[in-house]
């Protein structure tokens, strides 16, 4: 037998295997055992055809089908004698025939090989968010807003409006409506900072009735923007809803029965928000700085998982999305790909991580881990032997925590969300 491995670009190898007449023989003599089972001739009954009587009537067939299980044992044992940390499915690309026997060619992916570089004191910005009398009133303004009723008006006075409006596409050339084309209808509100600059100040102090020529904003700045003529058909006034004691009753269920009471608890969810964003932020930076410190190539079997894995998530989000049953992952894989590769690297290095630092779940990791899920630990552990992936997901959180102890960790006053 001979093996010949060759290295390829990045992770991807190939082997070359042979072996010989000799060699081959056990194989076929596997192989005809297992077509025994199947065959069936006048005078025998199915799976009682001897040996040689099936090698005479099948032999070249049984041969030739049983190649590429041949092919798939001999790479397994080259696999494990040669200590290759494969990744994926091996692909046989090539069989190559010869009186003295049959060589197979296979390319395959392996996990890359590279060092764990410094881990330890990573500076990191915590970015910290003092919550003010003036965020809190802010956001009792958007549920105030949220439960606004709407008023018929006569014109546009202020940003509080929302208009309806009649949009008719203008032909380039002639800046006539286009023929034929139907024209549609949208819902402004004015205060809202999304809509276009120069469509909400055309709408200003309008009337039903009013027109007016508007050119949307460009999507592509080689192309030219479509033109519409814009025709008010409604005005109706904004008023959000009074914050009193009986509003904070009806939008928490009776939970809380007075403004002030709400208002406290507005400001300790604004707080708890800013404290995940700022632990978040942690994490991202130990991330990147890690990932960006690694220069090693991902598994190509590993980054197109996580692609599918990315491209099924962006599907349950846009769930019921006009054309989504169209699309496919490979439609947009180079959009996901950057971050499927930043994904498999993270992941390879934290196993580094984990392993170097002798990463393990003990009692206290699962009662705090149980809390938060809020089921008992006993409970948990039960979980993760039906589910490894649970295991892996405490284990990976362990280890960013066991990074970020080590971190230089410089808190920074931010102003902006």
């Amino acid at each position: 037998m001979e093996r010949t491995l060759s290295t390829l670009e990045g992770c991807k190898r190939e082997v070359r295997i042979s072996l010989s007449q000799s060699e081959l023989k056990p194989h076929y003599e596997e192989a005809y055992v297992r077509a025994q089972a199947g065959i069936t001739l006048p005078g025998f009954r199915k799976g009682k055809v001897p040996i040689n009587i099936i090698k005479q009537r099948f032999g070249r067939d049984v041969e030739a089908d049983a190649l590429e299980t041949i092919a798939n044992a001999e790479f397994r044992a080259f696999a494990q004698a040669e200590k290759q940390r494969v990744v994926g499915n091996p692909a046989l690309i090539d069989i190559q025939k010869s009186p003295e026997g049959v060589a197979f060619v296979i390319k395959f992916d392996v996990m890359p090989d590279f060092e764990l570089g410094s881990y330890r004191g990573l500076t990191i910005d915590r970015p910290m968010k003092l919550v003010t009398e003036d965020d809190v009133q802010k956001e009792i303004d958007r549920i105030c807003l949220r439960a606004a009723t709407f008023d018929a008006a006569e014109q546009v006075t202020d940003s509080m409006h929302v208009v309806t409006v009649s949009m008719h596409e203008l032909d380039r050339e002639t800046s006539m409506p286009i023929i034929g084309a139907e024209p549609r209808e949208e819902r402004v509100f004015l205060d809202d900072e999304n809509v276009d600059m120069h469509l909400r100040s055309s709408l200003a102090n309008t009337k039903v009735g009013d027109s007016f020529q508007y050119v949307a904003e460009a999507e592509d700045e080689n192309t030219q923007p479509p033109s519409y003529r814009v025709t008010v058909t409604d005005v109706q006034k904004v008023v959000p809803a009074e914050f009193t004691n009986e509003f904070a009753s009806m939008i928490t269920g009776g939970r809380f029965e007075s403004t002030e009471e709400l208002r406290f608890d507005i400001e300790r969810q604004i707080k708890e928000y800013f404290e995940q964003a700022s632990q978040q932020s942690l994490e991202n930076q130990v991330v990147e700085k890690l990932v960006q410190a690694h220069e090693f190539e991902a598994p190509e079997p590993l980054v197109h998982a996580v692609i599918h894995q990315l491209f099924d998530d962006f599907k349950r989000r846009n769930e019921g999305a006009p054309g989504l049953d169209k699309i496919s992952a490979h439609d947009v894989e180079h959009e996901f790909r950057p971050s499927a590769e930043r994904i498999v690297r993270w992941e390879l290095i934290r196993e580094k991580v984990i392993e170097a630092e002798s990463i393990g779940l003990n009692d206290d990791d699962l009662e705090l881990a149980g809390t938060r899920f809020g089921i008992p630990a006993d409970q948990l552990r039960m979980l993760m032997r039906q589910n490894a992936s649970i295991e892996d997901q405490l284990l990976a959180e362990k280890a960013v925590r066991t990074i970020l102890d080590y971190a230089i960790v410089t808190d920074v006053n931010v102003d902006s969300e």
